[in-house]
């Protein structure tokens, strides 16, 4: 399978003051049709208080596209006795690992990026990553709470859902995040654009609609086990 990099990275050369954390605005009523599963591995040790708050980010950032997602925990230190579910992946049934830092050379030293995800070339993809230090370490420097994780964690399945070339000029799948990003962030207010939302609920209901054959096992997926392999 030819795998496509993308990635989720924002300009370190900021020195902005921290941003203050407004309330998100209210979200308007959307018809949810098509629905999808992440299976979250975290191997950071994310505290569960704000993983959870960061899932409930994420489920309303695809709320507001119109696609309702299920959350699943799915935890390393309890494999034998996790849900069956958790260890496959199909393609309406992703899975999201939570890496304590980027370990191929490739992006070791690019502070930059934040997280990975391989849609291949038809725009499948099964499996995300989300470099937890450096998600950590811009979260803290300019207070972005549990929404930083939340946007990366979203950004990075809206690779899975829309393929490769995906990245936008604005909103949730912006290439950089620069400081409207950030302060969108902030304000809880990153969101999908209109046309990216549209594309997600119709290829998730298409995937729904075909009998998928490919079932991914995530026991035996050695990207995790060998280190990351993104590349541009």
């Amino acid at each position: 399978m030819n795998k496509i990099f993308e990635s989720s990275s924002v300009l370190m050369f900021l020195a902005v003051a921290p941003f203050a954390l407004a309330q998100a605005p209210s979200l308007p009523v959307v018809p949810l049709s098509p629905e999808m599963t992440i299976s979250v591995h975290d191997y950071a040790g994310v505290p569960s208080e704000l993983l959870n708050a960061a899932e409930q980010q994420a489920r309303e950032i695809y709320r507001r596209a119109g696609l309702e997602t299920v959350w699943l925990n799915c935890s390393p230190k309890l494999e034998n006795i996790e849900p069956e579910s958790c260890h496959f992946s199909d393609a309406t049934h992703l899975t999201l690992k939570i890496s304590p830092r980027a370990l191929n050379v490739q992006v070791r030293d690019r502070l930059d990026v934040l997280g990975t995800a391989y849609p291949d070339d038809k725009g499948i993809g099964y499996f995300a990553y989300v470099f937890y230090d450096r998600v950590q370490e811009l979260a803290v420097r300019q207070r972005l709470g549990n929404r930083l994780l939340a946007d990366v964690m979203a950004h990075e399945i809206g690779h899975l859902l829309l393929g490769s070339n995906s990245h936008s000029l604005s909103g949730i799948m912006s290439a950089h995040w620069n400081y409207d990003q950030l302060r969108n962030i902030s304000e809880g207010t990153m969101w999908f654009i209109p046309a990216q939302s549209r594309m997600m609920r119709d290829r998730l209901r298409d995937r729904q609609g075909r009998p998928w054959n490919l079932v991914v096992n995530v026991r035996e997926q050695k990207t995790f086990g060998r280190g990351f392999d993104p590349g541009r």
